[in-house]
């Protein structure tokens, strides 16, 4: 493609508004941004000299041009400051109709800042609460067999204290406990308890979680992770003996009358059983895997 189609699809994308690309913004114009966070809003200060004109927004998604900058007030208490021309003449940006007198620009500003102290206060509350647990953990006796440190994030204060609950609370049953790379733990036993009883432990150690829409991992300590460590992700998983899928199945068969007629496969084949159940949507197999998930040893 020229350079001339490039330049005539960027300005066409630009102008996706019509006359929001070459419109004078002035102080007071009522806008608005289709952002989560943001919606509707006033421009109330700008910065610098506008140049509309030079705006382009090539494939509605790289923006340049234009020099000045704006100062918004939303009407959600929320404000940006110093917005680039190309951002706001954006595809995520329209005027809406009407300009906000001084008056209403000064009432919009002192909503912000009424909103801006709230949430400073209920910050404020929050880490308060938070020391407060802090302390409170720290000498809480039944956690005196824990150790504590100020490991948040690598595990490996976590995985010492994750041994010792689950020795106390499931004595006799093997737990594998290992640190892995980039702060994880991945805890593995056999029969025992089920993965939703040992998850209600072992959770609370892991400091965050990944966020797939903005591809990137959020922290969120705790007062326990603070107190007794925290790894960025902690995985479990349980194996089945022979013994525990063979008490699966009889439990299944025992109970699920659209089993009728089918031929009971061994503890070795069962998870390959991939025989059509009538009125369940999973086969056979599947619905022995999910039994023995949901049982406990020797239940």
């Amino acid at each position: 493609m020229s350079a001339k189609a490039d330049g005539e699809r960027a300005i066409a994308v630009g102008d996706f508004k019509k006359g929001f690309k070459d419109m004078e913004i002035s102080i007071g114009t009522r806008i608005n941004c289709v952002l989560h966070w943001a919606g509707p809003g006033t421009v109330y200060a700008i910065h610098g000299e506008q140049r509309p004109g030079s705006v382009r927004v090539t494939c509605g998604i790289a923006h340049s041009g234009g020099s000045a900058s704006f100062d918004v007030v939303f009407d959600n208490g929320r404000m940006s400051a110093k917005v680039p021309e190309c951002i706001i003449r954006g595809v995520q940006w329209s005027v809406l109709p009407g300009i906000a007198s001084a008056e209403q620009i000064a009432e919009a500003l002192a909503h912000a800042a009424c909103v801006k102290a709230e949430k400073a206060n209920a910050a404020e509350q929050a880490a308060q609460r938070f020391a407060a647990e802090v302390e409170r953990l720290r000498i809480v006796p039944a956690h005196a067999r824990l150790k504590q440190g100020d490991d948040q994030s690598s595990g490996k204060l976590a995985a010492q204290n994750i041994r010792a609950e689950l020795k106390a609370a499931f004595p006799g049953i093997r737990f594998s406990v290992r640190k892995e790379s980039w702060g994880s733990i991945r805890i593995s036993w056999t029969d025992g308890p089920t993965e939703s009883s040992v998850n209600e432990i072992v959770k609370k150690y892991q400091g965050g979680s990944f966020n797939g829409m903005d591809d990137i991992y959020e922290y969120a300590g705790s007062p326990w992770t603070t107190v007794f460590g925290g790894s960025k992700y902690v995985f479990t998983s349980r194996d089945h003996s022979a013994e525990h899928v063979g008490r699966a199945i009889e439990a299944l068969f025992a109970s699920h009358g659209g089993l009728d007629g089918i031929e009971r496969p061994t503890p070795e084949t069962a998870f390959r059983s991939f025989v059509a159940v009538p009125g369940e949507q999973w086969d056979l197999g599947t619905l022995i895997r999910v039994r023995a998930s949901e049982m406990e040893a020797g239940r």
